[in-house]
């Protein structure tokens, strides 16, 4: 009797698992499925994205290198839609566009901050490159790509285990395509070292084919550096599939319901009493500052001393306006009156950042160029050309306004990128003063490499030397310092901006007359 209820209770046991098993196959999306029906398709898509990412991360910031393994996974990603038997849409181009003019700057400018923030818009781009590519929203707002976006990252949080599970599951499984697939790994794993030891072997026979093997990829396969290599690789791998296995379990049917606008009088009321008090500040602003005038100015300020104070306070008056004028005109109720006086607020915004521009510009006049000024600017560029749309979708409410904005964001950061800001803010200051303290020399020269190309053309004559040694030994000493770095960067490394300083110092070393 106790063997039969053991045997009715394993029974039971083994009932209720195949009929949770089937409800979870219910639950799958079809991208979940096409994981688990072309597990090994999906894993070399890994392991090639694997492969990139160490290609383009180790032992480079920078560099042509990156800018192949972008490209690379790309691909991995385009490959990963097509077995998804989604045809590639046309949208998605303007993201792809935008990674590659990212991964080219990254080629031509060489100051670390903007790599930085250039390789977190390209993960960007990439989430939201996939996210359009499987869904369409277009009438999705912030938030909701913000949701959609971080729901994204969790669910790859929540796969982080999935590789090693799915390929468990796999083994248990008795197809020929499985079988296929292990052959294929089995191949990749004899291929590895094997290509190795016969690369090394002819890079002793031959000394042509060593020096091109060491151009093209430096010491990526010195035997010292295959932990980190293979940890990279891993890394690269493992991040990657959990990522796939979190698109695929994303399941967005419908569009996101409309936002339940509120009473336009609450905002008409605060708004209207803000418009009164900027006017006001617009109408200051245009007899004191932009007419100018030492007479009409305030008992103990000269004309410049009034323009360079309080310019941050109206930069984030002016960045409160923008916020302001959207929340308004996405939460509120269409009104006639609200739209005159949000219309209203933005042109004085527009004023309050003609003001802010102003008064830097002064600033920058008396105290000359910094990598700081030269970002202020160009942010207040940027928002100019933000509110411009921000206007247009107060008469449009329908209007894509935060595409807009991030349009615009992703071109003034190309821009900002293209125009070099060190390289910017040495030609303006070499340009406009008249001689160079050490203080001033110390922090050009302090400024990455793209500076090189221009201080190449400085007038030695100029430098007020407080050493022993002269304004001609200082700049060799800085160049020979330039020539050295920049040799170091061929292959992976290669960088267009890195060859530009070294060019430069080439040329500034040859044309100096030697000393002893």
């Amino acid at each position: 009797m106790e063997a039969k209820k053991e045997w009715e209770k394993e029974m039971q046991e083994e009932k209720q698992a195949l009929e949770q098993k089937k409800e979870a196959e219910k639950q799958q999306t079809i991208y979940e499925k096409s994981m688990d029906e072309n597990y090994f398709y999906f894993l070399m898509i890994s392991i090639c994205f694997g492969f990139c990412y160490v290609f383009g991360t180790y032992n480079i910031e920078s560099g042509l290198g990156l800018f192949a393994a972008t490209v690379g996974e790309i691909a991995c990603c385009l490959a990963m839609v097509k077995k998804w038997k989604m045809e590639i849409k046309k949208d998605i181009l303007f993201y792809i566009v935008m990674i590659l003019a990212l991964s080219v700057m990254m080629l031509w400018t060489n100051q670390i901050f903007l790599h930085f923030f250039q390789k977190r818009a390209i993960l960007i781009l990439f989430l939201m490159m996939l996210l359009h590519q499987l869904y369409t929203y277009q009438s999705w707002r912030l938030k909701d790509e913000l949701y959609y976006t971080l729901t994204l990252v969790c669910n790859g949080i929540v796969s982080l285990f999935q590789p090693a599970e799915q390929f468990l599951k796999q083994l248990q499984k008795e197809k020929v395509e499985i079988k296929k697939g292990i052959y294929v790994l089995l191949g990749i794993a004899i291929a590895v070292p094997l290509v190795l030891f016969i690369g090394i072997m002819l890079s002793v026979a031959d000394v042509v084919f060593k020096n091109m093997i060491v151009n093209l990829f430096g010491n990526l396969f010195l035997p010292k550096n295959m932990i980190l290599i293979l940890f990279l690789f891993l890394f690269g791998f493992w991040v990657f599939y959990c990522f796939m296995a979190g698109l695929s379990k994303m399941n967005i049917k419908t569009a996101p319901k409309q936002i339940q606008k509120a009473e336009p009088v609450i905002a008409i009321t605060f708004t209207s009493v803000l418009l009164a008090i900027y006017i006001l500040f617009c109408v200051i602003q245009i007899v004191y500052l932009f007419a100018g005038g030492e007479n009409n100015l305030p008992q103990g300020y000269t004309y410049s001393s009034y323009a360079r104070r309080g310019f941050f306070e109206l930069l984030v008056v002016s960045v409160i306006n923008f916020l302001m004028v959207v929340i308004c005109n996405i939460n509120f109720r269409k009104s006639k009156w609200l739209d005159g006086i949000l219309i209203g607020i933005s042109v004085c915004n527009m004023i309050l950042i003609a003001s802010s521009a102003y008064r830097m510009l002064l600033y920058i006049g008396a105290y000359h160029l910094t990598t700081l000024r030269v970002f202020v600017l160009w942010f207040l560029a940027a928002l100019t050309v933000s509110m411009v749309g921000v206007i247009y979708s107060i008469w449009k409410k329908e209007y894509g306004l935060f595409r807009y904005v991030f349009i615009v964001a992703l071109v003034f950061f190309i821009a900002i990128s293209g125009i070099k800001p060190h390289a910017l803010v040495v030609r303006y200051n070499l340009s406009h003063m008249q001689w160079y303290s050490m203080d001033d020399l110390t922090y050009m020269m302090n400024l990455s490499y793209d500076a090189a190309p221009e201080l190449a053309k400085i007038d030695t004559d100029k430098i007020i030397v407080e050493s022993e040694h002269s304004g001609e030994e200082i700049m060799r000493e800085y160049f020979e310092n330039v020539k050295i770095y920049c040799e170091k960067r061929r292959g992976r490394a290669y960088h267009i901006g890195a060859k530009k300083a070294e060019k430069a110092a080439e040329q500034y070393l040859n044309e100096i007359v030697p000393y002893v």
